[in-house]
């Protein structure tokens, strides 16, 4: 449900959605009538799951509070690059209203607390050494507590899980909760097909599905992919040149590279996905595990999906290694990202060597973006970078909220880098055509700007349209107050957009 500050901010264009994180336990608390009825659903692991010294969470609804599982993503020690890994936490859980939730830090006292994205504004506050949230059916909440970014913890509460298929049915690949499955290094599926992890299920493993139509994957379980293999076959879930795919409700975590990718794909549908990526070891950065991709494909839906990467959180490419292809009709609605190390939040390109046309952005969240390892690269919560030489035409954002862009808010541009092109392309530049930008709030200013840049007087950026942009309670009307610049030291080669290209209303 939008809360009444967020809806009068969709409805008035002068008016900004403000972040209330002040975490104030309220004099009289009206919440706890409110959980009085709910059920709530608390799914059974195995004995031997993944377990963390750092969190215990318990879940409370129309009864006794109940002890709520905590997965932990990645390990303790230090990544390839010699910085100390981050260990996000998840705690997921069933329920048809609203809860209360207590996190009891383990190793720390709490001090403050964040919980985003900003604009939902979950009550919460600091009781008695424990951080209390109130969530409801549907949210998808990120707890940082005294400031930790290290370990973050993800609180993803779904529906009751009423609607399981049968275990009795031919088609349909069952794993029960309470058990780990292993199935490493992959498992997959054919035309007509359903797997389905059940709530307390943890799969180990990747999911790689080819030529395949009408196939579901689903269910309130987990997959595990923190496997040591490199092979991109076995790369978190990877749906190659299908029809008719949905992936709903599961939780992907603790994959190294690309971890959720279509490829040459069409009418496939990710609805309430989330992925949880792990630092990736085989890159001497860290990074290169992109949360969620589109490479070629048409009509291609993500809804209210949740990316947590050390790379590109949401990315779309029209080519790369031998898989080519025009890219049409993606729309990401309701989703949010969480970008760690490197990359962007939402990205079109690098590779764009064929056509990208029709990408909308609608009510999206950006709770962290674009911080790099040491030194600063065109990093964007909202991003087109074509170093192709296609066109990227017909994008749109609406409803963005943006809680904090570490280094660029958006960043368009045709560039030239020494990112991979498909076999046997050679570089040429590009072009961006039609961008449109509305209801655009960053919460906090992003250190670079903004940036609009083209390659040279035939290849640039054409006919973006920006209305209502909000940077740090500031609405902007033109390129000054929205800082649209570009820093040479990022971009060796530049041209300026006109300002007739640029509208603001």
């Amino acid at each position: 449900m939008l809360s009444l500050t967020m809806l009068f901010g969709l409805l008035c264009a002068a008016c900004t959605p403000s972040p209330n994180n002040g975490g104030q336990e309220p004099t009289t608390n009206p919440y706890d009538e409110q959980i009085k009825n709910t059920t709530v659903e608390i799914y059974k692991y195995a004995p031997n799951a993944p377990r963390t010294a750092y969190y215990a969470v318990s879940v409370q609804g129309n009864g006794a509070p109940q002890d709520c599982y905590v997965f932990p993503v990645g390990k303790d020690g230090v990544g390839s690059n010699g910085r100390k890994l981050d260990i996000p936490h998840i705690a997921t859980f069933g329920a048809d209203g609203m809860v209360r939730v207590e996190i009891i830090p383990l190793m720390v006292n709490p001090e403050t607390v964040e919980v985003l994205p900003g604009v939902k504004e979950y009550p919460h506050w600091i009781e008695d050494g424990k951080v209390v949230v109130y969530v409801s059916e549907g949210d998808k909440a990120s707890v940082v507590i005294n400031g930790d970014l290290e370990h973050p913890v993800f609180l993803f509460v779904h529906s009751l899980e009423t609607d399981k298929p049968s275990k009795d049915d031919p088609n349909v690949i069952y794993f029960e909760a309470g058990k780990i499955h292993d199935k490493q290094p992959k498992l997959t599926a054919t035309s007509n097909q359903t797997i389905y992890i059940e709530g307390g299920a943890i799969v180990l493993g990747a999911v790689y599905i080819q030529n395949a139509e009408n196939v579901t994957i689903a269910g309130h379980g987990i997959m595990d992919d923190y496997h040591t293999t490199n092979d991109p076959s076995c790369w978190g879930m990877r749906l190659y040149k299908c029809k008719n795919v949905t992936v709903k409700d599961i939780l992907l975590a603790n994959m190294h590279g690309w971890t959720t990718y279509t490829v040459q794909s069409e009418d496939v549908t990710f609805d309430n996905y989330k992925v949880v990526a792990a630092w990736n070891d085989y890159n001497n950065t860290g990074v290169e595990n992109d949360g969620m991709g589109v490479m070629c494909g048409k009509r291609i839906k993500y809804l209210n999906t949740f990316s947590y990467s050390h790379d590109d959180t949401y990315v779309v490419k029209s080519g790369k290694w031998s898989y080519t292809g025009e890219v049409e009709d993606v729309l990401y609605d309701g989703c949010m990202a969480w970008n760690r190390w490197g990359g962007n939040a939402f990205e079109i390109g690098y590779e764009v060597p064929y056509n990208i046309s029709n990408i909308r952005y609608r009510n999206c969240y950006v709770l962290r973006s674009a911080i790099s390892i040491g030194y600063t690269f065109r990093h964007g919560a909202m991003a087109i970078h074509n170093s192709g030489k296609a066109t990227v035409s017909d994008v749109s954002y609406e409803n963005i909220y943006i809680d904090n862009p570490d280094e660029f808010g958006f960043y368009f541009s045709i560039i030239k880098t020494s990112y991979s092109l498909p076999d046997g392309e050679v570089w040429a530049p590009g072009n961006i055509n039609g961008v449109t930008m509305k209801n655009i709030y960053m919460y906090n200013k992003p250190p670079y700007g903004n940036s609009i840049y083209g390659y040279d007087a035939d290849h640039t950026v054409k006919n973006i349209s920006i209305e209502n942009l909000v940077i740090d309670g500031q609405q902007c009307t033109s390129a000054k107050d929205a800082n649209i610049c570009i820093d040479p030291a990022h971009t060796k080669v530049a041209y300026p957009v006109p300002d007739s290209e640029v509208t603001f209303k």
